[in-house]
């Protein structure tokens, strides 16, 4: 199995691979083995990839505030954003660090006056306090994202709807039922907006019977 790229262009040589990002990354390896043996590398392309946007799930993104380019963020990340956004609580401790950071550089002028040995344990005492601050900071997200429990069950549905599984929707879903709704529109679609050598992620968004 190691060795099927090699062997592959062995027997056919070939000028470009055209694949898929595991299978290109796949080929990366392959480098040496290919100099080692002086069989002549193919160039690497990667396929066109596509994620296909239905009118439903469009019309769920713009009711969570969200928009296309957003599907591509962690979940989380998503979450903690519109939180932050939508909230009236104060959840960022941001000046509060920076007030904190000052008053320990302010005993630190005090004890360096006195004895410059004691810098390491004011410093200790320092780090010890701003990571408490920043660990409160994060409790306060956590808790005030309870209130957002309708929000977070909206960005995980979408999520989960064009990420299968927490992958590309390409590896899992088949073409078959996109045929079934448009019929051949879609390969027609489909060929329309696959780019050359790009190397883009395209995104199709339904419009009207698809677009």
């Amino acid at each position: 199995m190691i060795l099927r790229g090699l062997y592959q262009s062995t027997v056919l040589p070939d000028i470009a691979f055209i694949g898929g990002g595991g299978e290109t990354a796949y080929w990366l390896e392959l480098k040496n083995l290919f100099d080692n043996y002086s069989v002549p590398y193919p160039l690497l392309v990667i396929r066109n990839s596509f994620l296909i946007i239905e009118n439903k799930w469009k019309e769920k993104i713009g009711k969570a505030g969200l928009a296309s380019s957003d599907i591509f963020r962690e979940e989380s990340v998503l979450l903690n954003d519109r939180v932050k956004k939508e909230s009236s609580n104060q959840l960022s401790l941001e000046k509060e660090i920076a007030a904190a950071e000052n008053y320990y550089d302010h005993l630190k002028s005090i004890a360096a006056r006195i004895d410059a040995s004691m810098l390491q344990h004011v410093e200790s005492l320092s780090t010890k306090a701003i990571k408490e601050i920043k660990e409160l900071e994060k409790k306060l997200l956590r808790n005030e994202k309870r209130k957002f429990e309708n929000i977070q069950r909206q960005i995980h549905e979408i999520k989960a709807a064009l990420f299968p599984l927490d992958n590309l929707q390409e590896r899992i879903e088949n073409f078959i039922p996109y045929y079934a709704l448009w019929g051949k529109a879609f390969i027609e679609v489909l060929y329309k907006y696959s780019l050359a050598l790009e190397q883009e992620f395209v995104v199709l968004e339904e419009k009207g019977n698809v677009d």
